[in-house]
């Protein structure tokens, strides 16, 4: 069988939960199939560097198109032409049997190649107010109504995102497979004093500090957080905890968020791939308290390095924690605090520490790739 892959949401670099997904999944996927072959597949008109995973040259193909991406865009939403596959088979001359969107976006193939998209959260449908115009006019290019009718087969990242397409597109649940995601790489506590003391220097990290870590978007609460983190403050006088907020604002994509001046809340700002766990390790806990998430892959990534965590109440949150973590009502700012009062106790704070252990254990992108196949294949 020969699979297509899309890969253009890698193309621009970034790094966050839909492009660890595309990298570890493929990645993954490369590892336990020996039976197919692949061709990955991205449009850009000027060279992108090496943003791709290492692979096989004997075993995957790559099909590098150059036209222009407005224009492939709009004909692909009013034409849906040219046909992906058969840009592919003008290219390699072999004809593509599956093709993979990880991610959704315009992508016409003929009705005799099986397409398989994921979704991975429905928040520019639930809250397009928390995008800027320029997403929601992609959104609107992309039009997913129109991929989730091309396609054979749905994956989710989560029941939640399941019962998300039942419920906005009344897409059948037949249609859709669920298929958890996992940890990116290989994240583990930190026992080296020298890089945590390197990260800490690097990030002008605090002493004794709670960490939230993700896209600074409305969605992510942050408000919510810092309120919380005040009255965490007034309980504990005497301590010296801070809050320290990680991850870049990314104005292009999302709406702007406005952060509280504080002297005891501090911004990290991007974090490079390479300092995550050391930045975890350091922490007290994570603080994850999003009002909407397709998954929450900060949840798994805090407990593989053995920092406990505080998670929402809401969407697919608590699927993801189990009962690893503590969940608290992402608009309940005391309970907020209250938990976080809680991880400043040794023996509670070991308790969760040792659960986010073992919750782990329970996702594995292997494990992942091989459903993904059988979802391409047609078996599930």
């Amino acid at each position: 069988m020969l699979i297509g892959v899309d890969v253009r949401p890698l193309m621009h670099g970034r790094v966050s939960g839909v492009e660890n997904y595309i990298r570890s999944l493929l990645q993954a996927m490369l590892e336990v199939d020996e039976e197919n072959s692949y061709v990955l597949f991205y449009n850009s008109r000027r060279e992108r560097g090496n943003f791709l995973p290492d692979f096989d040259g004997r075993r995957v193909k790559v099909v590098h198109t150059r036209y222009p991406n407005k224009l492939l865009h709009l004909l692909w939403r009013f034409f849906r032409w040219p046909k992906i596959d058969w840009i592919i088979k003008k290219k390699l001359g072999r004809q593509i049997d599956v093709f993979f969107v990880p991610d959704p976006r315009p992508a016409p193939v003929s009705k005799t190649v099986r397409k398989v998209t994921t979704f991975h959260d429905l928040s520019f449908e639930r809250y397009p107010q928390y995008f800027s115009w320029r997403s929601r006019l992609w959104y609107k290019v992309l039009n997913p109504r129109c991929e989730i009718k091309t396609s054979a087969a749905l994956i989710a990242v989560s029941e939640f995102t399941k019962r998300e397409l039942g419920e906005i597109y009344k897409v059948p649940g037949e249609k859709v497979t669920v298929i958890s995601e996992a940890v990116p790489g290989v994240l583990a506590p930190v026992l080296d004093e020298a890089e945590l003391q390197r990260v800490r220097e690097k990030y002008t990290l605090p002493d004794r500090f709670f960490l939230t870590f993700s896209t600074l978007e409305p969605r992510k609460n942050l408000e919510s957080v810092m309120k919380a983190f005040s009255i965490f403050q007034k309980k504990q006088p005497l301590e010296t905890y801070r809050l320290v907020l990680a991850g870049r604002q990314d104005c292009k994509m999302f709406g702007k968020v406005f952060l509280q001046e504080h002297p005891d809340i501090l911004t990290a700002g991007f974090v490079e791939d390479g300092d995550k766990a050391a930045l975890y390790t350091l922490a007290r806990g994570l603080v994850f308290v999003s009002t909407y998430e397709g998954f929450g892959l900060p949840i798994l990534e805090a407990m593989a390095c053995g920092t406990p965590v505080i998670s929402s109440a809401c969407a697919s949150m608590p699927e993801v924690v189990g009962e690893a973590g503590i969940i608290v009502d992402p608009y309940d700012t005391e309970k907020i605090a209250d938990a976080m009062e809680r991880l400043t106790l040794d023996e509670i704070r070991s308790e969760y520490r040792e659960k986010g252990f073992e919750r782990v254990k329970e996702f594995s992108w292997k494990k992942a790739a091989r459903a993904t196949l059988k979802v391409l294949k047609g078996d599930l």
